[in-house]
């Protein structure tokens, strides 16, 4: 029912009645107390109309409001009905779908003529807490805004946006090397005409590879090629997971071949010559991390590289002659600088320990102000045993930890032995005070490499850092002083830990070195108190092994009891004797390093890559040893990590 508006002409015709009822009263005498009530009664009656008619006034704007917000929610509406854009109202608890426009229903609409709700709800459930998010179905691709309040999803299909940005991401110039590995041995073993029909076989192989995948290439050295493509060729190989290497090494076993192909491949936009450097850098890190394998990086701040392969036990040899030159390039850089410290990695073992005494003399020899550096704390039992013994001998230069730190100067070198991480160095904050570093190392390198090496000196096929520190010295041709019976014993010693008493990784060089070392004096004696397991050590060891259990016909894992805590020594004998039983291929220890710290010593006789598989857990290592150190995790939650790496390397093996 429509309300009653007065409007002036009412007022006044009101007005003229009341003034007339008053002129009455007034000319009739009327008592003074019936004027007043008569009055107050004109008062009351023009209040009233004036607080009807705000009424009135407020209702029609409150009318107009609503006139407005419905024609404009019908024109939203019918916006939204005739826009290409997806949108799905949903109720206040999020539960059941409201309303959708024509283009959602186009979007969610089944081959049978039904609304896929259950594909919703899923892209529903993940983008409640998101304003954004991608969803990818019906071969189209979209972006989803989400607006909670009004409980509303939009969809915008970005098919054609994505399909242009993946044709640009598609022709990004991808560089490549590959290098050919144990070529230079094999030229100095087998004849001229061999050679010939070992260059045709590469080549052809090469090509063969280049002419499947349309990629252009060209042959710069006997066992170096160069390659050109884009990231689409790329993309379709990492698919692959470049089996191209395993097919390489299968054919060259074929022909009695000890040869293996390494590639370092590099991508990224316009810049072609940082590209084509890092393509080379990859390269040298594929080769010295073992060969066998493909290293790719991306040409940008922040991103790591990528591993392929690497599934063959290392075999680039080093040559005598690089030794040689690496001899004297570190020669060069120590007389360059004032002080040298040598350092190994963090909670020492023999074989670190070895190496820093060596190199240390290989630096004295040189130069005088160069120290051996070892941490006070945390030092396994024959570590101990051997720093008492170096300083019961008054070993020159043998200092701790915190000595270094007052000594290090800015024109100082630190020379890093048995390790090329710099998470795993002997002291951090000792690492951060230099800015020229020297790598000497037995272990295949990763992206945890130390930005300021100036050169590094890394051997994946060498038995031990030990092996590689020995044979600088010998280089050194005798010059000034030579390894005390104390210093060759301890290294040694690092030898032995490593090979496990010449059992295993064992070259023509390692008997050549151990020689060396007999000449200067190796204790055989000396070696065996320093290396001397305790009887606690032993009976935690066996410990140990005795929790071992088959997680595969091959393949030991020993879960640690949650609440005991080991030594690294011990968990790596354990590891060591549970790999010399017979039928077994990998072991593996997972224990408590510290409280809030737990470890897997790995070992493997050669079939399974463990440095790949602690890699995958943060540690490293090389093929056959290797380890990782994982903080606030639970030895259950770590356990069943490893079981998931292994169950993947059973695949990709079958897959093989």
């Amino acid at each position: 029912m429509k309300q009653f508006r007065f409007t002036i002409s009412h007022f006044i015709i009101i007005g003229l009645l009341l003034l007339g009822l008053i002129g009455l009263a007034v000319n009739l005498e009327t008592r003074p107390a019936i004027l007043f009530l008569l009055g107050l009664f004109i008062v009351i009656v023009f209040l009233a109309l004036l607080i009807y008619q705000n009424k009135i006034y407020e209702s029609d704007e409150l009318e107009k409001i609503k006139y407005i917000n419905q024609q404009a929610e019908n024109s939203m509406i019918s916006l939204l009905e005739n826009l290409p854009v997806g949108v799905i109202k949903m109720s206040e608890n999020d539960e059941e779908i409201e309303w959708f426009n024509p283009f959602a229903e186009l979007i969610f609409t089944r081959e049978d003529g039904s609304f896929d709700q259950g594909r919703f709800k899923e892209i529903m459930a993940v983008g409640l807490d998101k304003s954004r998010i991608y969803a990818h179905f019906s071969g189209k691709r979209y972006i989803v805004h989400t607006d909670p309040q009004s409980h509303l999803f939009y969809f915008f299909d970005v098919s054609s946006e994505y399909k242009a940005t993946q044709e640009m991401t598609a022709l990004r110039p991808v560089i490549g090397v590959i290098g050919v590995d144990n070529y230079d041995d094999l030229e100095d073993v087998i004849s001229d005409s061999d050679i010939s029909q070992i260059n045709s076989f590469v080549a052809n192989f090469v090509k063969e590879f280049t002419d499947k995948h349309q990629i252009f290439y060209r042959r710069i050295d006997m066992d170096r090629f160069f390659l050109m493509t884009d990231y689409a060729v790329l993309d379709r190989l990492i698919e692959d997971k470049f089996s191209v290497i395993d097919e390489f090494r299968t054919e060259a076993r074929a022909r009695d071949l000890s040869l293996t192909l390494s590639m370092g491949l590099a991508f990224g936009d316009h810049n072609h010559l940082d590209i084509g450097q890092l393509a080379v850098q990859n390269l040298n890190m594929a080769e010295v991390r073992g060969g066998d394998q493909v290293v790719i990086q991306e040409n940008a701040e922040g991103k790591s590289p990528i591993y392929f392969g690497g599934n063959s036990a290392s075999t680039v040899k080093r040559t005598r002659t690089r030794t040689r030159a690496m001899m004297s390039a570190i020669s060069d850089k120590i007389k360059s600088v004032d002080q040298v410290f040598v350092v190994g990695h963090r909670n020492l073992d023999m074989d670190a320990l070895g190496s820093t005494i060596g190199m240390q003399c290989f630096a004295q020899n040189i130069l005088p102000q160069s120290y051996a550096v070892y941490d006070e704390l945390g030092m396994s039992s024959d570590v101990e045993r051997a720093i008492r013994r170096l300083k019961e001998e008054e070993t020159p230069n043998l200092i701790s930890v915190d000595e270094a730190l007052n000594l290090v100067t800015s024109q100082s070198l630190l020379i890093m032995v048995d390790h090329s991480k710099t998470s795993l160095t002997l002291s951090e904050e000792l690492y951060g005070r230099f800015s020229q570093v020297i790598v000497v190392d037995h272990h295949r390198r990763d992206s945890d490499f130390p930005g300021n090496a100036v050169i590094s000196y890394i051997e994946s096929g060498a038995s031990s850092a030990s092996e590689l520190v020995t044979e600088l010295l010998q280089f050194q041709n005798g010059k000034k002083s030579r390894l005390s019976r104390l210093q060759a014993s301890l290294l040694m010693a690092g030898i032995m830990l490593d090979t496990k008493n010449f059992s295993s990784r064992v070259t023509s060089r390692t008997f050549d070195v151990a020689s060396y070392l007999r000449s200067c004096g190796s204790d055989s004696l000396e070696i065996q108190m320093i290396s001397a397991t305790d009887f606690e050590d032993y009976r935690h060891i066996n410990q140990l092994i005795l929790k071992g259990e088959r997680v595969q016909p091959d393949i030991i894992i020993v879960k640690a009891e949650p609440d005991e805590v080991y030594d690294v020594v011990v968990a790596s004998k354990a590891a060591d004797t549970l790999l010399s039983m017979s039928d077994i291929e990998a072991s593996f220890v997972v224990y408590h390093k510290a409280q809030d710290c737990v470890a897997i010593s790995a070992r493997s006789r050669g079939k399974i890559n463990v440095q790949k598989i602690m890699e995958n857990m943060g540690g490293g290592g090389h093929f056959g040893l290797a380890a990782t150190q994982i903080a606030d995790q639970s030895i259950d939650q770590v356990y069943q990590e490893l079981l998931s790496q292994l169950d993947q390397v059973s695949r990709e093996v079958s897959e093989v």
